[in-house]
């Protein structure tokens, strides 16, 4: 029965908290964009998405200025905090040109940060390079190259926080391997140039990936409550709709034009930016500063990447949890513990009417997307009909965080020749150099 868990799982999840400790993340300090390719498309075929899929859900959760790359080791923002959701990610990303790799000087990790010598506002401003004028070097992003090595290191610091000159203090301009793998094969650098040119496409092709991704697995789908989107007639109120949600349609889509008014007004009342805050023993549990559109929109897409229909233990957004036992096991260790709290008590609200945890997280999180782009990707697909699944043990809990993409993947062995290339089907712009994946067992955050 929906709800009936043995314990709440705000109160389960707080527990957990008390006693647990995350486990180390991986330190990636080359950068291989063939690995990261490779191993980041492996995952999401499993999720029955295409490459095109992968590219767009990839570019559209890192593409608002309110979202950061905060929350695991890494730091920076994609995107300047003014910019809403939109293709100025993928013009960013297009050309492969103007940005630098670089390490992390708390932990060593490789990205990509502004080189900071091109008229573009991101490239200049945010740009943690250029105040050293060249002292520190850029080993800079082309075309032709995959692999980066021998990474010189810019103070962290300079990755948190930039001043701004037009716009408010920020991050430092960024990106993570995974956003500049999307440039490595032709099969998503196509549609790379496309959205960087057409954004309506962009709007659409997400929308059409979102609902394809959020919906995966989930056996119940009722009458979308957001309004008819591009495609085929909506679904009828079934009997099992009927059963669920109750017999009167019209009383169906009143409750979840109510969740949608809870949902604007948590939304109304968050920060401008937040950063997805890890847990720590001694935490005060105020959302204030960690909740915000772009980490429930974050909270929605790791749910829904759980899933693996080949699996005993499926995940996606119809039977995975970050809740209770799950907390730590987000895919980054704890930080969309809060936004997941702050939608559970709209969903107490409205638990006696069905209404479950898990319809109402992936329901903020399409109306996330909506709000993040000021309602130029309207309408995002809805269909209720999700269960809260039974809260499972630790180890349950471990499989499926292990199933989110990591922000880097490194080929390291040479002992199996040319298997980047046989997995991708000669589909790389760049010949391959390394020969086999080393894949964590401990996912971060993509």
């Amino acid at each position: 029965m929906l709800g009936m868990l043995g314990c709440s799982l705000l109160m389960c999840g707080m527990l957990s908290f008390a006693d647990a400790v995350p486990e180390p993340d991986p330190i990636f300090d080359t950068i291989d964009l063939n690995a990261t390719y490779v191993a980041i498309k492996a995952i999401f075929a499993r999720m029955k998405l295409s490459p095109k899929e992968m590219a767009v859900l990839i570019g559209g959760g890192h593409s608002s200025g309110q979202s950061t790359l905060e929350g695991g080791t890494y730091h920076g923002n994609w995107m300047e905090p003014a910019t809403m959701m939109g293709n100025a990610y993928f013009q960013l990303l297009a050309g492969g040109h103007n940005w630098c790799a670089v390490r992390s000087s708390d932990n060593g990790n490789a990205l990509f940060v502004a080189k900071g010598t091109s008229p573009y506002i991101a490239e200049t401003e945010f740009s943690p390079l250029r105040k050293y004028k060249g002292q520190i070097p850029c080993l800079e992003t082309d075309p032709n190259k995959v692999l980066f090595e021998n990474i010189p290191t810019v103070p962290a610091e300079e990755l948190m926080y930039q001043p701004g000159v037009w716009h408010k203090p920020s991050g430092a301009a960024a990106f993570l391997p995974a956003d500049f793998s999307l440039n490595v094969a032709m099969e998503t650098y196509e549609h790379v140039l496309l959205w960087a040119a057409d954004e309506r496409l962009f709007f659409k092709d997400f929308q059409a990936a979102w609902a394809k991704l959020t919906e995966n697995g989930q056996q119940l789908r009722c009458p979308s409550v957001n309004g008819r989107w591009d495609g085929p007639a909506d679904f009828n109120y079934s009997k099992e709709c009927a059963a669920r949600f109750g017999a009167d349609e019209a009383a169906y889509q009143q409750l979840w034009s109510n969740i949608r008014s809870d949902i604007k007004r948590l939304f109304d009342s968050s920060p401008t930016r937040c950063k997805s805050i890890r847990p720590t023993a001694r935490r005060s549990w105020d959302s204030t500063g960690s909740v915000c559109p772009s980490s429930i929109l974050r909270l929605g897409f790791h749910i829904s990447a759980t899933y693996d229909p080949e699996a005993v233990n499926v995940g996606g957004s119809n039977f995975a949890t970050f809740s209770g036992p799950c907390s730590l096991y987000d895919g980054c260790a704890g930080c969309l513990q809060e936004p997941q709290s702050a939608l559970q008590r709209i969903q107490q609200r409205y638990e006696h009417l069905n209404v479950s945890l898990a319809d109402v997280t992936i329901y903020a999180a399409g109306l996330a997307g909506s709000y993040l782009s000021e309602l130029r990707l309207n309408l995002m697909p809805f269909h209720p009909g999700r269960v809260d699944p039974q809260v499972s043990g630790e180890s349950g809990c471990k499989e499926l965080a292990d199933r989110l993409p990591n922000p880097a993947y490194q080929a390291t062995s040479k002992t199996v020749k040319h298997i980047l290339a046989g997995m991708l089907d000669g589909d790389l712009q760049i010949p391959i150099k390394s020969e086999s994946l080393k894949l964590s067992s401990n996912p971060v955050i993509v």
